[in-house]
Order: structure tokens, then sequence, then C-alpha cells
């Protein structure tokens, strides 16, 4: 290799970016950068701190904690409905309703709701798959909801492959036992006993937010801006710190003259006061001017301070302003709709996290159980999750959207019934009896309504029969007439 082209290959892998430089003004901000993999990045002691320090903040932080509700609200809300789609609609309507009753037994939706907000305020969260002997209900399946610090492993075996914080996994990543502590470190009386006990992940649900490969545990949903809660007291305190101050003081007396004018100083101690009668004139000496301390908090950049440092709070979440806030004052009606956009697909991803790692499991469990009971021996059937629907801001809109769509094929009714989080057969049949019409007769009854030209045109009414007179018997017009009838028809005399 000749010398001109030795430096030319030089010159070019010395080729960087800024962000990746060294010895510059921002050396101090990525000093805490680190190259861990994920787990070892969510070790056991920065998710305990982070988990501790985000409890503090929902419990002192009504914004903080207004954030991760309303979150939880517009994920889980009232919970999902199943729905079954086997080929029967019988059969359908039978899991349905023996879910449905089990599901009030052990009151799923409050512990998914609790879970929903321990996912967001946690980082994850988790429910043990146990019989309860004491369930009202013919199927025992039970989940008891555990707190993040109950799955870790005390002991941890040093350099050990597939073995992190809490869980043991293969060389595929897949969990394969988790290691639970019987009660949370907390408890008063968890001193008893520190020895995790080992749970099949069959028996687990762990919610948690996937964001790199290979991460088997997570963070706080709000770790990136944890602080900034802080930073909002802070500045609140100090404003009404200043606005008590300014009004406290009555008023300030200041002069370069003493009381009686002479060229001596004045003999006062700095911070010296003395109280003023109400409403009462006072003379000052000459020299002297008294003025007010001017009240200039909060002034005019508190609120667009707060208002983005709550912006700045939920958007990991992509939760917008007005809903973090509970506050759409300065929205427009259109800006209002556009700013959950955004929102309404992360919601939809959490709903399908939520569906893979807690509502798939928990359904085939139960279907093992129930069908154990009802002497079936059947595999989970096909099914689905009808989650809540998004709240409309313009129902009109909305529904004028929706009937085009139907009636240009691009949206079926199956599909629009399960946006809104109902079961269209269920309705069909509900529908059915309200006008006493059958099924079959309601989805005619539609079909017509949405496709008019697919209905065919009833067949032509048959032409009009014109009646004759039987041969030999006179018409109307002769014997109305008095004419003599056909000598043919007449009979002999």
């Amino acid at each position: 290799m000749t010398e001109d082209k030795a430096s030319h290959l030089d010159t070019v892998m010395r080729g960087s970016y800024d962000s990746a430089r060294s010895g510059t003004d921002l050396d101090g901000h990525w000093i805490h950068a680190d190259a861990y993999d994920a787990d070892s990045a969510n070790s056991r002691s920065v998710r305990h701190s982070l988990v501790r320090r985000s409890r503090y903040e929902a419990g002192s932080n009504g914004f903080y904690s207004g954030i991760i509700r309303t979150h939880v609200n517009m994920v889980v809300g009232i919970g999902p409905t199943l729905r079954a789609l086997t080929g029967s609609t019988k059969f359908n309507q039978t899991i349905e309703k023996a879910w449905f009753e089990w599901t009030q037994a052990m009151q799923l939706r409050r512990k998914l709701w609790c879970m929903g907000h321990a996912r967001s305020q946690d980082g994850e969260s988790f429910g043990i798959l146990v019989t309860n002997p004491g369930l009202r209900h013919d199927v025992t399946l039970d989940v008891v909801l555990i707190e993040a610090e109950q799955c870790q492993t005390p002991y941890l075996p040093y350099l050990e492959r597939g073995y992190i914080d809490g869980i043991r996994f293969d060389e595929f990543n897949n969990p394969v036992t988790y290691d639970i502590l019987p009660y949370h470190p907390g408890a008063s009386w968890s001193y008893q006993t520190v020895d995790p006990i080992q749970v099949s992940a069959e028996q687990v649900l762990h919610w948690f937010k996937l964001e790199r490969p290979g991460q088997h545990r997570s963070v706080p949903d709000l770790t990136a801006t944890l602080n900034t809660g802080a930073m909002g007291r802070r500045f609140r305190e100090a404003t009404v710190a200043s606005a008590e101050t300014a009004a406290s003081i009555s008023a300030l007396l200041h002069s370069q003259l003493s009381p009686a004018g002479s060229d001596e100083p004045v003999n006062l101690q700095a911070g010296s006061t003395f109280e003023i009668q109400r409403r009462m004139l006072m003379a000052l000496p000459q020299g002297w001017e008294a003025s007010q301390m001017r009240a200039e908090h909060p002034n005019a950049e508190y609120g667009d301070f707060n208002r983005n440092l709550i912006s700045e709070q939920a958007r990991p979440l992509s939760v917008p302003y007005n809903l973090a806030a509970c506050d759409s004052s300065t929205y427009s009606f259109a800006s209002g709709k556009l700013d959950t956009l955004c929102y309404r697909a992360a919601i939809n991803v959490e709903r399908q996290d939520c569906n893979d790692l807690v509502l798939d499991p928990l359904f085939a469990a139960w279907f093992r159980e129930w069908t154990i009971l009802t002497d079936r021996r059947d595999q989970p059937p096909t099914h689905q999750w009808d989650w809540p629907a998004h709240p409309v801001i313009d129902v009109e809109a909305e529904g004028r959207a929706t009937d085009a769509a139907l009636r240009n094929g691009t949206l079926t009714l199956r599909r629009a019934y399960s946006d809104a989080g109902m079961d269209f057969e269920d309705e069909l049949q509900v529908m059915a009896e309200d006008y006493g019409v059958t099924t079959e007769e309601m989805r005619e009854t539609l079909l017509k309504t949405l496709y008019p030209a697919a209905v065919p045109p009833p067949p032509p009414p048959a032409p009009a029969q014109i009646p004759t007179a039987p041969q030999g018997a006179p018409n109307d017009q002769q014997a109305n007439s008095g004419q003599p009838q056909d000598q043919n028809s007449q009979t002999a005399g």
C-alpha cells in the first residue's frame, strides 16, 4: 500500500459523529452513559430505587398520580370482553357466559386495573395463578397479585448464565422459573424468611414493556421525566414563598439622611422592623420615603413553565397535555382531537401487550380447568378481546364516517361492533328480540339498509286476468240493454 493510500484510509477512518466525540463541553452530560446489556442496566438496585421514587412521586405530585391513573383508565377502563370465534354461535355464547361469571367471581376487572397501574408506576406487574378454594365458583382458579420487589433472588449466583434477579430463562430467552418471595421485603414480618419460592413460568403473568432485545425486567414508564415533578414543586414553593414575603412586608423606608437632618449616619440595624397602626396617617421625617414591595410572583412565565413540565412529564406515555392536566381550556376542538391520535396508537400497543402477556395465558389456564369440569378435552377456541372503545369527541362526525365505511365495504358490522367493544352476534340477537323478528330476518333488514343494490328486486306482479262470461250466458251489457241474445245461445220454445 502506497503512502498516499494509507494516509487517505487513515483520514476516512477518523470519521465520527458530534455526539461520539470527547473533549467537548458536553462531556459532563455523557459521563453516566454505560455499555450494560438490558438486564444489567435494569439491575435490582436500579429498579428498586426507581420504583421507590416513582411511588413517592405518585403520592406527592397530583399531576404525576393523575397522569398514571388517566393512562390506566384509558388502557384498561372497565376491562375487555371475551369474544369466542368458533363456528357455533351457541358454543360461543356458552364459553363467553362461563368466562364472564368466573371473572365476576374472582374480580378480574379490579385486578387487571391494578396490574395496569403497577405496570406504569413500577414498570412491571406480576400475577400468580393459584387454586383458591374460597372462590365462590366451580372454577377455583384465581390470580394473586404481587409487587415487583417480591420477584427477586436474595442470593443470586455469581456469573451464572441464564439467571438474573428473580428470573431464570433458557438459551432462547424464554422464562423458565420465577423466584417469588412469600412476603414483600418491606412487610413487618418479612424477616421471617428470605428464601424465594420457585414458580413455573406457566403460572406467572408478567406484564412489562419490552424495549430492548434480551430484556426481562423493566423500570417505571416515567423514569425519563421523574425529576421534573420535583422541579415543579420547587418552583411552586419558591413562587409561593416569594409572594408571601412580599405580602408580609407592609412598607420599606429608605433615606440617606438621619431623622434630625444632620450629616451623621443613621443608627439603624439592617432588617429592623416596627409596627404600624392600621387606618392611621403617619408623617415621615424629612428626606425619608416609604414604598411597598411589589408582588411579582407568580409572573407570566409561571404558567408556561408549569405547562411545559406537565407536558414533558407525560410525554413518555404519549399522554397529551389536555389529558395529563385535565385542562382543555387552551385547546380548539380540532387540536383537542389531533393530540389524541398518537396516544390512541400507544393505547392499542399497550392493550395488545396485555392480551399476549396476561389475558391469553389466563384464558388458556381457565379453559383447561373449565373443560375438566364440563367433561371436555378441547383446545382453547379461537377468540379475541373486545376492549372498551376509545372516547369519541365528535359523535356526529364519527357516525357519518362509520356509516360511509360500512356502505362502501371498507368496514364490516362485525369489525364496527368490535371497535365499539361489543359482540355483533349478541347485539344482533338483542335487536331481533326487540323488533320481534328472527335473527335471519334482522340480517336481511341490515343488508337491505346497507347494500340496497345487493338485494334482488321482487318479481313483477302477474298481469290482471279479465274474466270472460261462460258460453251461452248473456254478458252484462246485453243484459242491461235489453238486446236479444245470440240465437245460438237461445233454447227452443
